[in-house]
């Protein structure tokens, strides 16, 4: 009887009887237990929940497969035919694409990567497709009221599966797209979501302009309504799987005071764990180090000597260039732009190793010496004072060894505070990446962005080396170079090493900070993470980069889970994987005492300010008070969700807020607020603060006390707001 009764096509009235007796029903059938997701018959690879796009409602556990050998139990389990397809594309050589781009077929994202995973993003962009939502009349949490998404009745909620505990964020819609038809609803978290942990979305009683409800899709309807699914969407049966799934989200929901009956859409998803996120960085760090078996990486100076005084030498008193190697995990020998991960086998948990066994990659580095450690190294007896050491991460597809390295500002760090600059490439985000038109060529087709992201790992690995060659004593200390004077005087101290980056050296400085064995605590200048929030509100993407990726995926609605897919991968090589682990939640045989100040440009043009509250939220960090810009903010309730800085000096993680003032009509100088949606500011909004705090004095001096041993966060600010040197004072009307 129950046999013929489950292959039955059911219509049941909306009554909470039914609906009792239908379940039980359920449960005399023939279904998988409630931990197999709902990919089970492989014809069925698009969630129809929204039958507008495959991929949505996205992240999503139908996506997924059971995997006892995981950290999650789970699988990415995407098939090659619910992937967007790359259209073919015609980029010749210019300035801003080097090497042009040129693809001459369709092509679906290979998911091969993706399908390693254990789980989604800790950052996941949730992305649904209600044409016709009003987010007003919805209620929706807004970017400038997150907390309003805590509230009891609020229309668009996130809960743990496991706890209930909600989910601060906000939702906005597509203001990328050009019609509704491809507007995405996208909800992001206000704060990371936690490693390995199971999640449910929930939109209620979505209604639209006029204030009516919208109506539901026939397969969430017949899952909602305990109706059955109707025969004409596809894979029918299959879907009918998934019933068992769908009421223990019902029921975790109503158990925490969401009623199905107002829900318009619910689904979920899992997180990815720590081992899915970290282990490829930690297994070469861990090997790389293992294979130094206790000494110094092997290095060569190429160039030391007094420098004439210019432009780009001012306040510097020597130059140090050259090389240093490290084991090559990628499959090219040398590691070259293009490299990804040397795998020796095709097993989803693999773990990059060196390329035959031996192979080598060889990185650059420069360091530069103040004046303030020794004013003149062609006078043996110039005094030394040894400075401190500290890497510094340069900008988006930039050069270690040059370019914003030279820089005014980097140098009047190191005079005014006596600091030894090292830097190396951010390899795979680097100039030869970016002339060698690799994320040109990823945009065109993101099958081929792990070649990025794997380089990415290997950069991080190369700056980890970079710090030993300066802790080591058969390291740089070793090294004429770095000696001066007839006692020999060694010019730093090679006690600890700090860090300091700026731009892209603040959205992977974190990474390295919380993976590195050497590296304990720095600074985060303009500073964001999870790059599908950043690149939208980062104001020249569509003219830099964004054009590529627009012309290979055109339904805009590929678009948006195409951001969402390139972060999976991304978590990997960025702050987004790591910020759980500079929070309390330590990597395994990593050292403990981490600690971060993030420097943060209020309306920053490049990366959003918003990106860095969410990092502060994730890790617990502190903010300074008063940090609105008097009285004067986007925000309902400003920096919500985040602890205050009680008392000066500060130890811990901390945010501070650089303000450098309204647009000022007579000199230009100062910049507003940012647009409220997900795009970024243009020409039009002023002046661009995203080099104001490192430009600083007093900002450049908290750095200084926090890159200590004993370093804390002190007061620089006074009473008010932080002020940029650039602040204008002039208010916003």
């Amino acid at each position: 009887m129950a046999e013929h009764l489950c292959i039955k096509k059911f219509h049941i009235r909306k009554s909470s009887l039914a609906a009792t007796l239908f379940i039980l029903l359920l449960q005399a059938c023939d279904s998988p237990p409630l931990d197999t997701q709902a990919a089970i018959n492989s014809d069925t690879f698009c969630d129809e929940l929204v039958p507008s796009h495959c991929l949505y409602p996205f992240p999503n556990n139908f996506f997924t497969r059971s995997d006892p050998l995981t950290g999650t139990g789970l699988r990415i389990n995407f098939d090659l035919r619910a992937m967007p397809i790359a259209q073919p594309v015609s980029i010749p050589p210019a300035d801003r694409v080097p090497t042009g781009v040129t693809t001459t077929e369709q092509r679906a994202v290979d998911p091969s990567e993706w399908n390693r995973n254990d789980g989604f993003s800790p950052a996941s962009m949730l992305l649904a497709h209600l044409p016709g939502i009003d987010l007003e009349r919805t209620g929706a949490a807004k970017i400038t009221d997150i907390a309003r998404s805590l509230d009891v009745d609020a229309s668009i909620i996130v809960i743990n599966a496991d706890t209930g505990e909600r989910q601060l964020l906000w939702a906005e819609l597509d203001a990328n797209a050009s019609s509704p038809a491809g507007q995405a609803l996208i909800i992001r978290p206000a704060k990371n979501f936690v490693e390995g942990q199971r999640y449910i979305a929930a939109i209620r009683q979505a209604k639209n302009s006029a204030g009516e409800l919208l109506p539901l899709s026939p397969l969430f309807q017949a899952y909602r309504d305990a109706l059955a699914i109707d025969a004409d969407i596809p894979h029918a049966q299959s879907h009918e799987q998934r019933r068992p799934r769908m009421e223990d989200i019902f029921t975790r929901l109503q158990s925490h005071g969401v009623d199905r009956q107002d829900l318009t859409l619910a689904w979920d998803f899992t997180i990815a764990s720590q081992q899915s996120l970290t282990a490829r960085l930690l297994s070469i760090r861990d090997d790389a180090f293992k294979r130094l078996d206790g000494g110094a990486p092997r290095f060569n100076i190429d160039e030391a000597g007094p420098l004439i005084q210019g432009s780009e030498r001012e306040g510097l008193s020597r130059g140090i260039t050259g090389t240093f190697e490290l084991p090559n995990y990628l499959n090219q020998p040398g590691g070259v732009p293009g490299s990804q991960f040397n795998y020796t086998s095709s097993a989803a948990d693999a773990l990059p190793q060196v390329l035959n066994g031996d192979d080598v990659f060889t990185a650059r580095f420069r360091c530069q010496v103040p004046v303030s450690t020794v004013s003149d190294f062609s006078n043996t007896e110039s005094v030394v004072t040894p400075a401190r050491p500290a890497l510094y991460g340069h900008g988006l597809f930039g050069e270690g060894p040059g370019g914003e390295f030279r820089s005014g500002n980097v140098r009047a760090m190191q005079t005014e505070h006596n600091i030894l600059f090292c830097a190396t490439d951010w390899y795979g985000m680097a100039t030869e990446d970016f002339l060698a038109g690799i994320m040109h060529n990823a945009l065109a087709d993101i099958s081929q962005f792990p070649r990025q992201v794997d380089r990415s790992q290997q950069g991080v690995l190369a700056a980890m080396f970079l710090a030993e060659l300066l802790r080591h004593p058969d390291g740089f200390s070793s090294h004429p170079a770095f000696r001066h004077g007839p006692e020999n005087t060694l010019i730093y101290d090679p006690s600890e090493v700090f860090y300091d980056g700026n731009s892209q050296g603040g959205i992977l400085g974190g990474a390295l900070i919380a993976t590195a064995p050497n590296i304990h605590r720095g600074v985060l200048g303009v500073p964001g993470s999870n790059y599908s929030l950043l690149l939208r509100r980062y104001g020249p993407f569509a003219e830099r980069f964004g054009f590529i990726m627009y012309e290979a995926y055109q339904d805009e609605l590929d678009r948006s889970v195409v951001f969402a897919l390139m972060q999976m991968l991304w978590d990997r090589a960025e702050n987004n994987g790591y910020l759980s682990h500079l929070a309390g939640n330590h990597l395994p045989t990593t050292p403990t005492d981490k600690a971060v100040l993030l420097h943060v440009a209020l309306g920053d043009y490049q990366v959003t300010h918003w990106s860095a509250e969410i990092m502060a939220r994730s890790i617990g960090a502190a903010i300074h008070e008063p940090t609105v810009r008097l009285g004067d903010t986007t925000d309902d309730n400003p920096y919500f969700g985040m602890p205050l800085i009680e008392s000066y000096p500060h130890q811990g993680h901390a945010i501070m807020i650089w303000d450098s003032g309204d647009v000022d009509p007579q000199t230009g100088r100062g910049n507003p607020l940012p647009p409220v949606n997900n795009t970024g500011p243009d020409e039009n909004y002023g002046n661009d603060p995203h080099e104001s705090p490192r430009s600083t004095v007093a900002a450049r001096a908290q750095k200084s006390a926090f890159m200590r041993s004993d370093g804390a966060v002190i007061n620089v600010c006074g009473d008010g707001p932080c002020l940029s040197d650039d602040y204008t004072g002039i208010r916003r009307k």
